[in-house]
């Protein structure tokens, strides 16, 4: 089964039957201004799945495997409408590439829903050692000092949304496309980047894509 199948599954047997099923996605309306949308287009190999939520409030805990994209670029009209994800609206796109990344991505959601606080949902870590070079208890005493936690990532407040949409002039700074923008962090944020008008750009999705975590 591929990823993508057993998202959609899950998905299911959490929130029910789908409220919309397209040839492009899959859509539950989980409230007034809420909704998570699947796409069955992409990716091709259906070994990940994109997952469209509404943006959370400003403070709010963004997942790492989120994609930013601001409500002005009309990332949602037709295919995408749904609640929370209308014309105008900002939103975000979730690549689940593991099932630890569908797990955290479903608590997410369910927080959303329940009006919860939003839990962090981070990128699934590297494949563990084997068990030969794992480190054992007689060795911790030898380990470096652990670096301090990163700090969590938070929704670019929509002030700096619209500040950045307005200096940019709604298009991509590196190729000129005004198609399938997003918000992009000239310094990542996984590298003490900020959520300042001066740290945030619009890039085209391929841009971005391209860029990856480098300055």
């Amino acid at each position: 089964m591929s990823l993508r199948q057993q998202v959609l599954e899950q998905f299911q047997v959490e929130f029910g039957e789908p409220s919309r099923r397209t040839v492009k996605v899959v859509e539950w309306a989980l409230g007034h201004d809420l909704s998570a949308v699947i796409q069955t287009d992409q990716p091709s190999s259906g070994q990940a799945a994109l997952i469209w939520l509404p943006y959370p409030p400003d403070g709010a805990t963004v997942p790492e495997i989120a994609v930013e994209y601001p409500g002005e670029a009309g990332r949602h009209s037709n295919t995408y409408a749904a609640p929370g994800l209308k014309r105008g609206l900002p939103a975000m796109r979730l690549t689940v590439s593991t099932e630890k990344e569908l797990d955290r991505a479903l608590a997410y959601v369910k927080a959303m829903r329940a009006l919860r606080p939003l839990p962090e949902v981070k990128a699934d870590e590297a494949t563990p050692l084997p068990v030969e070079r794992q480190i054992t208890n007689s060795a911790i005493e030898s380990l470096p000092t652990p670096k301090p936690l990163a700090p969590r990532r938070e929704a670019i407040p929509r002030a700096v949304q619209r500040e950045v949409w307005q200096r940019d002039a709604g298009r991509c700074v590196e190729c000129g496309t005004r198609e399938k923008l997003c918000f992009d962090h000239i310094v990542p944020f996984s590298r003490g980047g900020s959520n300042t008008v001066r740290n945030v750009q619009l890039l085209c999705e391929r841009c971005n894509c391209s860029k990856g975590n480098r300055i």
